[in-house]
C-alpha cells in the first residue's frame, strides 16, 4: 500500500505547520492573524487523518491468527523506546526547569492525556500526548478489529455513518453543557480548556477516529468501497478546510473534517488495490513516510530548542518566519532520519517478536 505509507508524511507535516504558529511569532500582527486563521488549526485535521489512517493501516494488515500479545508486542517496540528517547532529548534541552514531577511521569508512562489539566498532557515533549490516545487504541484493537469483522458488508456504510454522527455530536454536546472561558484568546483552539481537551485530546473521543479507520479498511477491503478517485476526495479536502474556518471552533478540531479525510484514505486505497499510482506513492514520500513516527516526536524539541535560541519574545519578518520555520523542518527531519535508521529499526527488529516467532510484523503507525 504504498499510497498509504506515503501519505502519513503529509499527514504529519500538517502538525508541524500548525506548531509553527505556536513557536514562529510575528511582527506584523496582520501576517500573524492570517497565518492563524488559515494554518493555525491545520495541525488538528493532520491529527485526524493520523488517527484514522493508524486504524485502517493496522486493520488492512491484520492476520488471521495473529495472537494479541504479539500484536501488543510489537507496537510497544516501535513507540516505547522512540517516546522515551525524545522524552528525554526535550527534558534537557527545554521542559527539565519547567514540568512538575507528576506531569514527567506521567508523560513518560504515555498517561498525560487522561488529564484534563493542560500542565500535565501538554508537558515535556507536547506531541507526545497521542500517545497515550496510540496505546490506548492498541489495547482495545484486538476486540474492535474482531468486532467491525463481523459486521455484514452491506452495513458498513452504515457503521460507518455512525462513527461519524459521534464524531459529530461530541462538538454539539460540548458546546452545550461546557461553560466558555471569556479569557482565552479569540485564536484559542476553543472556547474552554475543558472543551479542548474532550474533543482533541481525550483518548475516549480520540477512538472514534481510529475506528473510522478500521470501519473504512472494510469497505475497501470487502470491495465496498463508491469507486472516487484521490485527486477528488484531495479536493473535496481541501475545500472543506477551508470552507470550515468560519464554523464554531470545537467543530473545526474534528469533525467538520473528518468525512473528507475518511473519504480520502479509503481512495488512496482503493488506487493501491488498483495498482495505480497516485500523488503520494512515489519513492520521495514513501521515505519521508517511514519517518514520521520519529519526525512527529522529535520536532517539537527542535522548535523548543530554536525557540530558545533565538529569544522566546522575538518578533520576525515573515521572511524571517519563513526561514526559521525552514530551519525547524530541515534539522527535524536529519534528526529523524537518523532515529529512525539508528533507534527504531534496530530496536524493533530486535524486540518486535519472539525469537521463535517467524511471521511477520506490522510496520505501520
Amino acid at each position: 500500500m504504498p499510497s498509504l505509507t506515503g501519505v502519513r508524511f503529509p499527514a504529519i507535516f500538517l502538525v508541524f505547520v500548525g506548531h509553527v504558529a505556536i513557536s514562529v511569532h510575528f511582527a506584523d500582527p496582520d501576517a500573524g492573524s492570517a497565518y492563524h486563521r488559515y494554518l493555525g488549526g491545520i495541525g488538528k485535521m493532520g491529527l485526524s487523518f493520523f488517527f484514522l489512517l493508524s486504524g485502517f493501516i493496522l486493520s488492512w494488515a491484520a492476520r488471521a491468527g495473529d495472537s494479541a500479545p504479539l500484536f501488543w508486542r510489537r507496537r510497544m517496540a516501535k513507540i516505547v523506546p522512540l517516546h522515551w528517547l525524545t522524552f528525554l532529548v526535550a527534558m534537557a534541552v527545554f521542559a527539565g526547569t519547567a514540568v512538575t514531577g507528576k506531569a514527567a511521569v506521567l508523560n513518560f508512562l504515555m498517561l498525560q492525556s487522561w488529564s484534563s489539566d493542560p500542565v500535565i498532557f501538554g508537558s515535556v515533549n507536547a506531541p507526545s500526548w497521542s500517545l497515550t490516545c496510540l496505546v490506548f487504541f492498541y489495547l482495545l484493537f484486538p476486540v474492535l478489529h474482531r468486532a467491525v469483522a463481523r459486521i455484514r458488508p452491506q452495513h458498513l456504510w452504515w457503521c460507518a455513518a455512525a462513527v461519524v454522527a459521534l464524531v459529530i455530536a461530541v462538538p454539539a454536546v460540548v458546546r452545550a453543557v461546557v461553560t466558555p472561558d471569556p479569557q482565552l484568546a479569540p485564536f484559542a483552539p476553543a472556547s474552554s480548556v475543558k472543551a479542548f481537551w474532550i474533543i482533541q485530546i481525550c483518548p475516549v473521543t480520540r477512538l472514534l477516529d481510529f475506528f473510522l479507520g478500521i470501519v473504512m479498511a472494510r469497505i475497501v477491503r470487502t470491495g465496498r468501497w463508491i469507486g472516487l478517485g484521490p485527486l477528488h476526495c484531495g479536493v473535496l479536502l481541501t475545500a472543506v478546510y477551508f470552507a470550515s474556518l468560519d464554523a464554531p471552533r470545537e467543530y473545526r478540531l474534528t469533525a467538520t473534517t473528518i468525512i473528507p479525510v475518511a473519504l480520502f484514505v479509503a481512495s488512496l486505497a482503493g488506487a493501491d488495490v488498483k495498482g495505480g499510482k497516485t500523488i503520494v506513492s512515489g519513492p520521495s514520500l514513501q521515505w519521508l513516510g517511514n519517518l514520521s513516527y520519529a519526525f512527529i516526536l522529535i520536532h517539537w524539541p527542535v522548535m523548543m530548542f530554536f525557540f530558545k535560541v533565538f529569544g522566546e519574545k522575538h518578533l520576525y519578518s515573515v521572511p524571517e518566519a519563513a526561514g526559521v520555520a525552514a530551519l525547524d523542518f530541515t534539522v527535524s527531519i536529519v534528526l529523524a532520519w537518523l532515529l529512525t535508521v539508528g533507534v527504531e529499526r534496530p530496536i524493533v527488529r530486535r524486540l518486535a517478536r519472539p525469537r521463535s516467532q517467524t511471521a511477520g510484523t506490522l510496520t505501520s503507525m
